[in-house]
């Protein structure tokens, strides 16, 4: 649960980021436009992973969020994003969606309190034996052990602001990233979620461990040869003699006996002269 003064704190520190931009934007005098950048190439998936982000407070400072969720749109993933105070409809929906039959694998991504409510949203899950393969954090703002149904877990965070470490807990198989980004000074809590490189390593995450079936498919046994058929031979002709019984207690085949041998005849006397 988080703190009513942590959550005033972040909603003041907001409003004077938000008051304070249009002043600056007055007194910028106006630079031609340059000229529009080509839009990077983008590579296309076929897959049945979901992906649900979160946006922050009072839910128009994270439209980084947006951003990000156009752009993997626009590759083939089902992507949606909404307010922080949503998550539990979210839970619920995606464990309506497995009980229906959709086994894809699912990513939740989330910036500011939009990240805070994942540690929930996943415990949530977890109650239901539901795996969640990616959860990327922008910037919590509160230190929470991921629950052990995630399988990745990638945290972007700056410790000079609002942003925390994410732990795991004893025993923890899967994978745990914290991105400590507090030498960044190009971004903060405000922009963070915002940072175009960020979006590409959260994405390269992404198809590396999260693209394809949510449930992992064990190989096919391999297929085993029929037995080779022996054709039956001619019955061979039966021996003049009878062959010798083969022992019941013994798998050795018998000797056979051969036929005795008549005694030789004595020689003939020969004659005396």
């Amino acid at each position: 649960m988080i703190a009513p003064l942590r959550v005033a704190l972040l909603a003041l520190v907001s409003a004077l980021i938000l008051a304070a931009q249009p002043a600056v934007t007055m007194a910028t005098p106006q630079a031609p436009k340059p000229a529009a950048a080509k839009p990077a190439k983008t590579a296309k998936v076929t897959t049945d992973t979901r992906v649900y982000l979160l946006r922050g407070l009072l839910n128009v400072f994270s439209l980084g969020m947006d951003t990000l969720q156009e752009r993997l749109s626009l590759m083939g993933f089902e992507a949606e994003v909404d307010n922080h105070n949503g998550w539990l409809t979210i839970a619920n929906r995606i464990v309506e969606d497995r009980k229906k039959g959709h086994n894809g694998a699912v990513v939740l991504i989330g910036h500011s309190l939009g990240a805070d409510v994942l540690f929930q949203l996943t415990e949530r899950l977890e109650k239901d034996n539901i795996p969640v393969r990616l959860v990327v954090f922008f910037d919590p703002t509160i230190s929470h052990d991921i629950s052990r149904n995630v399988e990745h877990a990638l945290n972007l965070y700056q410790l000079n602001g609002f942003g925390r470490k994410v732990t795991a807990p004893k025993g923890y198989k899967g994978e745990l990233v914290n991105m400590d980004l507090s030498g960044d000074a190009s971004i903060g809590h405000g922009s963070i979620d915002k940072s175009e490189k960020l979006h590409d390593l959260v994405i390269a995450k992404m198809m590396k461990v999260a693209v394809g079936s949510g449930q992992r498919k064990r190989p096919a046994p391999a297929k085993q040869k029929p037995a080779a058929v022996t054709p039956p031979t001619a019955a061979a002709p039966s021996p003049a003699f009878p062959p010798a019984a083969a022992t019941p207690s013994s798998d050795k085949k018998a000797p056979v006996t051969a036929p005795a041998k008549p005694a030789a005849a004595p020689p003939a006397e020969v004659p005396r002269i």
